[in-house]
């Protein structure tokens, strides 16, 4: 039977959208763009999306880094538009980072910079794991089928200690990125209604004034016709007269 280590208390360590199973399997799952259910992956560590080629990338190598039975790594589900993610794994597990960018090598996600993580942690990871390429795949059936087969060629636990690392800057990151999104609309709702009223109000007058302007338009020309039909009529005797 092949060596287990025991995991950190508390782990995963980063929260995330992901569910836990057996911490002594050697196989984790990145859905990237997808939604798995962890019923239909029986003997898995954990499985989760993985939307973005930084911050998510970031979480997904702390929690597998810090369970050293984790030694292989299937991505699979639809690739995310733009992000990349799933291809940005792969590219990082590849080709590494630039030390000098922090940009992952290769990749053709949006925004590939790996920051909240030291270089050690990037190594550990590509040294760890294996990167199963299943981009694009959502079958379980296909998938467990890869699962049973990591699974049988179990090499046991990673030879070190978990590695913990503290990715305190990127929930602050995280946080400042969705706290605008997240804000109550109540407290900007006088504004709002205030704007709207005065919008109400200078929609009335340029309708008011469009009105009276087409009025007085009307009038003049209704006045100039009376006064041409009440002048030609007074003029008639004259011009039969003459006529005659």
């Amino acid at each position: 039977m092949v060596e287990k280590k025991e995991v950190p208390d508390g782990w995963p360590l980063v929260t995330g959208d992901y569910e836990v199973g057996d911490p002594e399997s050697c196989v984790a799952i990145s859905s990237t763009g997808s939604y798995f259910h962890i019923e239909h992956l029986p003997g898995i560590a954990i499985q989760g999306p993985d939307k973005t080629e930084n911050i998510g990338l970031e979480k997904m190598i702390t929690n597998i880094i810090s369970n050293p039975n984790i030694r292989f790594l299937i991505v699979a589900g639809a690739e995310v538009p733009g992000h990349v993610s799933g291809g940005s794994m792969i590219a990082l597990w590849k080709n590494g980072i630039d030390p000098s960018t922090r940009k992952i090598i290769d990749t053709k996600g949006a925004i590939p910079f790996i920051e909240n993580l030291p270089d050690a942690a990037v190594e550990r990871f590509r040294k760890q794991v294996e990167v199963i390429d299943m981009i694009g795949v959502e079958d379980y059936g296909a998938i467990m089928a890869k699962v049973n087969e990591l699974k049988a060629k179990d090499p046991g636990a990673y030879p070190e200690d978990p590695m913990i690392v503290k990715v305190g800057e990127e929930e602050a990151v995280a946080a400042l990125i969705e706290m605008p999104l997240a804000m109550p609309a109540s407290p900007y709702m006088d504004v709002i209604n205030r704007a709207t009223t005065d919008i109400t109000y200078k929609t009335q007058l340029i309708a008011r004034d469009q009105k009276l302007s087409s009025g007085i338009s009307v009038n003049a020309v209704l006045g100039m016709l009376a006064g041409l039909i009440i002048t030609f009529i007074f003029l008639l005797p004259l011009i039969i007269w003459g006529v005659i």
